[in-house]
């Protein structure tokens, strides 16, 4: 009798440990992104639907975006779409790579351009998923990006090139301006 007993509490104990370890992998599976936009929109707080231009990554400054590809450079508008609409735009470079990303709060893509579909100029309006707002009404679909939560990031990529060296880039990536048009 005290060895079945042994044995069902030695499988009760097993099935909670497995049990906890997979409640554990799921909740940090689901966890972890949250955490790390938190984190990244925190040290920028202050930037809140505001261009942050980064600099050609190298050994100095190579952590400023995690893992960062030397050959490009990058800009990133941390948003909060809680009372407005946002107005994005600027200019592409015509002979090399250049994307528009957003990212909705938990890390997910949601919206990927690049420079073969948009050509000269870009204009965004970024609008919380089922934004009524006026100013809208009269913006063609595809020039609008519905954002599934309040606060994330866009995520410019500029590819430095023959055609486009490191200055020129530099100044059509300072060219992208953030406009806040309309309150919810």
């Amino acid at each position: 009798m005290s060895t079945t007993k042994n044995i069902f509490k030695k499988g009760i104990f097993g099935l909670v440990v497995i049990l906890t370890g997979v409640v554990f992998y799921y909740a940090t599976i689901w966890a972890t992104p949250y955490y790390v936009q938190n984190r990244f929109a925190s040290k920028n707080a202050e930037y809140i639907n505001i261009p942050r231009f980064g600099e050609q990554p190298n050994a100095e400054n190579s952590r400023v975006v995690p893992l960062p590809n030397p050959d490009f450079l990058y800009s990133t508008i941390n948003y909060d779409l809680k009372d407005e609409v946002l107005k994005i735009s600027g200019i592409v470079p015509d002979s090399t790579y250049w994307s528009i990303s957003a990212y909705q709060e938990n890390t997910t893509n949601y919206f990927v351009e690049n420079e073969e579909k948009v050509k000269a100029k870009f204009e965004y309006y970024l609008a919380p998923e089922g934004s009524t707002a006026a100013v809208l009404k009269n913006i063609p679909k595809e020039k609008i990006i519905y954002s599934p939560t309040t606060k994330g990031l866009i995520l410019f990529r500029y590819l430095v090139s023959k055609a486009y060296p490191v200055q020129k880039l530099s100044e059509l990536q300072h060219g992208v301006t953030v406009e806040k048009l309309a309150k919810q």
